[in-house]
């Protein structure tokens, strides 16, 4: 059996009206406290507050808890707005950051979480891509402590160490370096009945990704698979509801649950994820894609490619799929509804050589070619391309 780490230190509620039943707990965790999220979730560019930041509100008041709400949260936030947010924050003086929304919004607590640790006038990007060893980060490299509720079933931010920046100086998305664990996450499955069908389909896409890639992913043991392949029996109890649009109550529990354990199966563990999240990113970093979307792109072709299809048939079947050109073309459906954009051949060289230059494809378990890899960029883009 292979060596493995696993490491878990997020403590995670999961249930409906879960935050209104452990209120006490944020006491627990500090005594000033900055609520962040979006302009949509907090209420500035809606008609009112999300659910999910009521009950933060109502818990921190409940609890005496003095709290700053920030609800200007970008997508895929830039470090330079997380630099200038913990700038903005600092006197406040919190001992507790929460994050509500979908990974845009965790990712920025932790960022800033990160950046209130070092002197103010530190350049951001020196603090959160500074060079951190495995070891350090066993533990959280934040001082601050973190909770995270989740309003999309895709990130699983809430359970990984990760938060995702978008970078200036290299024109990117990348995970800042060093790792911030929340010391709590509220998984309430409310919060994603009211969600939008792209917000949905883009997180369950995200989810599904992080299993599929972890899964064949070249340090994958058998814990990590265990978790991928619980969140696997969950998707195909809700994928046709997903795909006709007629969810219950149990199946919105279900996303919820699939979002958790499959965050769980990519970063609990020394797997990770290999070739649809790294393609994606152009996607979304330069052609303003959902991520979880980006993923999908390429998810549903990544597995029909294989040569070796003995792979990719327990993911497959466990899916409830009958073969891969099912996955894929189920994949693909969700694709057409949510995506329109136009690709140069041009961009599909360029955005071949910079992923052949990341260094991801060691991890995958059959090793492409440039040319192989362009070929999948061709296909799975095929519909896009002008």
């Amino acid at each position: 059996m292979k060596d493995f780490r696993f490491n878990l230190q997020t403590a995670a509620y999961f249930g409906r009206n879960c935050i209104e039943k452990n209120t006490e707990l944020f006491k627990t965790y500090g005594s000033k406290a900055v609520v962040f999220t979006g302009p949509h979730l907090g209420g500035r560019l809606s008609e009112g507050r999300h659910q999910s930041v009521i009950d933060v509100e109502n818990a921190l008041k409940k609890e005496g808890i003095p709290y700053l709400l920030v609800d200007e949260v970008e997508i895929d936030p830039p470090v330079e707005t997380c630099a200038r947010t913990a700038k903005q924050v600092r006197p406040f003086g919190a001992d507790l950051l929460i994050g509500v929304g979908g990974g845009s919004s965790l990712d920025t607590a932790k960022a800033v979480g990160v950046l209130l640790d070092s002197p103010e006038d530190a350049d951001p990007y020196e603090v959160l891509y500074r060079k951190v060893t495995p070891y350090e980060n066993i533990k959280t490299q934040c001082k601050l402590n973190v909770i995270c509720v989740p309003t999309t079933a895709g990130t699983a931010s809430e359970l990984s160490p990760y938060a995702v920046m978008t970078r200036a100086d290299i024109h990117t998305k990348l995970a800042i370096f060093p790792w911030v664990y929340c010391v709590a996450a509220f998984l309430d499955p409310r919060y994603v009945e009211t969600a939008p069908d792209m917000i949905l389909h883009t997180g369950v896409f995200d989810a599904l990704a992080h299993g599929v890639e972890s899964y064949l992913h070249n340090n994958h043991n058998r814990m990590n698979r265990l978790f991928a392949e619980f969140g696997f029996s969950l998707f195909k109890d809700f994928k046709d509801g997903m795909a006709s649009g007629n969810l219950s109550e149990e199946d919105y529990d279900k996303i919820m649950l699939h979002s958790a354990v499959q965050g769980m199966a990519f970063s609990s563990t020394n797997s990770s994820t290999t070739l649809p999240h790294g393609m994606g990113y152009p996607l979304s970093h330069i052609k303003h894609v959902n991520h979880g979307l980006s993923c999908a792109v390429f998810l549903g072709e990544y597995i029909r490619g294989f040569k070796d299809q003995s792979l990719v048939k327990p993911i497959v079947e466990q899916c409830g799929f009958a073969n891969s050109d099912e996955f894929a073309d189920y994949c693909n459906d969700f694709i057409n509804r949510h995506i329109d954009i136009q690709v140069t051949e041009a961009e599909l060289q360029q955005w071949t050589d910079d992923f052949m230059a990341t260094g991801r494809m060691p991890s995958n378990p059959e090793q492409l070619t440039r040319d192989e890899l362009y070929q999948l960029y061709k296909i799975s883009l095929a519909r896009y391309i002008k």
